[in-house]
């Protein structure tokens, strides 16, 4: 089965691409085809298992019987609903419909052209909103509104606190319409957005702070022993800080040393997965190309977890004293990382 099949269309109620019936069976029996192609009944041993009936094939796993199950296409055809009821949005909509691992995860993207911010480098920015969902368990039912530059091509994403973000387990508290209250917001917090990324290119921050702010929160190696409470000496992931200094450095000339600068390094990043920069050998001098991708990764798997890190980063103290302008580097702190 095709793992990945993308379609771009511009009727927001074609939900076709998501059609595909699931059940949930609770210590099931179930019938399964082997590697000969026969039938075979085999007891699985988890509590709950997710599957196709019309294929038989199992989709998903789990140890809880909370699981609620809701068709992709009924959870999208419900935000398709939501969204037209809003009069003050723009009819003219570019929907991009995709599903991956053979159905497991889902994810439409919309587009609204209409409603555009052009910034002073003259690359425009047009709303949008990205929703996502799987039947595997792995992704929860989430819905952001964003943005995206066609300049650099990224997807930018801001902060929950300030676009329409929600996030739900597929449990027995799931609420489709209740997640979708917000909206019909979603041109007011495109607006307040335009703000923000207007403050973004007037504040100015020197490489020396986006170094250190990037060392102390996403460019910060998690240590293991830190879920006990247990503090160590704070390590860099140096190869993504490499990366940001790299991406910043190059577009000084058009962006200028600011929080939108480090912005778009930062969605950059969680854009381009494939991304490859230049790296100079400190010792030898010799210059290398660095893949950002890791071996054996998934596109858009890679692509959800990096955003999430993003607007994980958007919502410290550290980033909103920086945007305020207030983040002040410690005294005595040594950036040779």
């Amino acid at each position: 089965m095709q793992d990945t099949i993308t379609r771009t269309h511009d009727n927001i109620m074609d939900v076709s691409l998501f059609e595909m019936p699931i059940k949930k069976a609770v210590n099931p029996k179930i019938i399964l085809d082997n590697e000969s192609g026969e039938p075979t009944q085999t007891t699985m041993n988890d509590n709950v298992v997710v599957y196709r009936p019309d294929t038989m094939e199992i989709l998903g796993r789990s140890r809880s019987n909370k699981y609620k199950i809701i068709e992709p296409a009924i959870l999208f055809q419900k935000h398709a609903e939501k969204v037209m009821s809003d009069k003050n949005l723009p009819r003219n909509i570019e929907v991009t419909d995709s599903i991956y691992e053979g159905g497991r995860k889902q994810k439409r993207t919309l587009a609204f052209p209409d409603l555009t911010h052009v910034m002073p480098d003259n690359s425009k920015v047009n709303m949008r909103s990205d929703i996502f969902n799987s039947v595997d368990m792995s992704w929860m039912y989430q819905a952001f509104a964003g943005a995206y530059r066609d300049l650099c091509r990224n997807s930018l994403v801001f902060g929950g606190q300030r676009m329409y973000h929600v996030k739900q387990k597929h449990t027995t508290g799931l609420n489709v319409n209740a997640t979708l209250n917000q909206v019909t917001k979603t041109i007011q917090m495109f607006n307040e957005n335009k703000e923000l990324m207007d403050k973004m290119i007037n504040q100015e921050i020197s490489l020396e702070q986006v170094a250190y702010i990037l060392a102390q929160n996403i460019a910060k190696k998690k240590s293991g022993l830190s879920r006990f409470g247990i503090q160590q000496k704070v390590e860099v992931n140096k190869k993504l800080m490499d990366y940001f200094l790299y991406q910043f450095d190059r577009e000084k000339g058009n962006l200028g040393s600011t929080v939108w600068n480090l912005f778009n390094a930062l969605t950059h990043w969680s854009t381009h997965i494939d991304d490859t920069f230049e790296r100079e050998n400190e010792k030898t001098g010799e210059i290398t190309e660095i893949s950002m991708t890791r071996a054996g990764s998934k596109t858009h798997t890679a692509q959800v977890k990096r955003e999430d890190k993003v607007r994980e980063f958007m919502n410290t103290e550290d980033w909103q004293n920086m945007l305020a302008g207030v983040f002040v580097i410690p005294k005595g702190v040594n950036l040779q990382f």
